[in-house]
This record gives structure tokens, sequence and C-alpha cells, in this order.
């Protein structure tokens, strides 16, 4: 998929290393990023644009940024009767609280009158995934994820977690956190699985 990430890192004039140690990338990722022979995945998107101070449809064409991140907005959507989850770092992963509160207002475009449908907060700096904190995440809980999204996760014991998913051989793994081993989707041990389908950016 082509993009215009070198364009705009030339244009702000950051080397590969530079922009690679903001987004917490090797010199070589950030290469293949560019280069489209490593596929763009949603949180790469995310911190690329947020560390060239574009916006994501800056650098990827606009119906691809939709179907990575869901139709941004300019301003932070409400949310009505949508359940914001807590969130925090348990064990190396972002793991989640759902049905802890919820907020007043209308629940954005992308999962209005979806049952079960709510969002988080990004509690921390994560490198895996790679999502800015304070982001807020909507999760789509019927729709299962694709290879490049983020989604979250329910496996064994653990609480919902998040984490990005990639294509592996025939398979889709779940990348749970740096010191985590990808997940095979198909475990038996994984009980659910729900989308990220769009993003808000304080």
């Amino acid at each position: 998929m082509t993009n215009r990430i070198r364009e705009w890192r030339n244009r702000r004039r950051m080397s590969l290393a530079e922009l690679g140690e903001i987004v917490g990338l090797s010199r070589s990722e950030i290469s293949k990023l560019e280069s489209g022979s490593r596929r763009v995945r949603a949180d790469h998107l995310v911190v690329l644009a947020k560390a060239m101070k574009v916006a994501p449809e800056d650098l990827m064409d606009k119906e691809a940024v939709r179907e990575l991140i869901g139709d941004g907005t300019p301003t932070r959507p409400a949310a009505s009767s949508l359940t914001i989850a807590q969130a925090r770092r348990q064990n190396g992963i972002i793991a989640l609280l759902v049905d802890q509160s919820s907020v007043n207002g209308e629940a954005p475009p992308q999962i209005v009158n979806v049952p079960g449908a709510f969002a988080f907060y990004m509690p921390d700096t994560s490198m895996e995934p790679r999502v800015p904190v304070g982001a807020l995440l909507y999760v789509h809980p019927m729709l299962p994820p694709r290879a490049g999204d983020l989604a979250v996760i329910s496996h064994g014991d653990e609480p919902p977690c998040l984490a990005s998913v990639e294509r592996r051989s025939n398979a889709l793994v779940a990348i749970l956190g740096a010191n985590r081993p990808p997940l095979d989707l198909n475990d038996p041990d994984v009980t659910h699985t729900a989308r990220i389908v769009g993003m808000w950016f304080p």
C-alpha cells in the first residue's frame, strides 16, 4: 500500500533514525514502512502522524486511513450511554476493566446503536501496540479484527487487553506487548476479539 511517510519525513527534515527514536521503531523498520515492504498498521499510522504533526490522511490515502482507524473528527465526539472502560498497565499489557462508568451525549457513528460497544483511554505510552497516551479508542465488539487492526482480545483468565493484529504465515496473531510472544487468534483460549474502529486524540 503506497504512503507518503518519506515525503513528510523529508519535509520535516528528519532522518530515519530521528523519526524512529520518536516513535520507538528502528531506522530499518521506518525504511521498510516507507518503501511498502512492511505493512503500515493502525498504531504505526497514529504515532507517525503525531510525530510529524500531520493528519493520518496526509500519510496515506483517505480510504486506507478509514480502514485502519475509522473516520477522524476534529473535535471530541460525545458518547451517549457509551461505557468508558478503565484501562491500566498490568503484567506488561494494557488491560481493560469494562462496565466501570459511562458518559452522556451521543456515540460516534462507528458504534452508534451497537450492543456492547465501549471505549477506553490509553493510560500510558506503550511501545507495543504504539498508541499515544490519552487517545480514546472505540471498540466494536461484533467486528473481528483483520491484519493491521488494533483490537481488544480476551484470552484465558486474563482481562481483555489491547493488541495489534498481524498476519504471520497463514495465521492472524495478536501482539499484546513487547515482552509477550505473539498469540494465535485461533488459540482455543481466545474467547473473544473486538476491532478498534476509531480513535480520538486530545
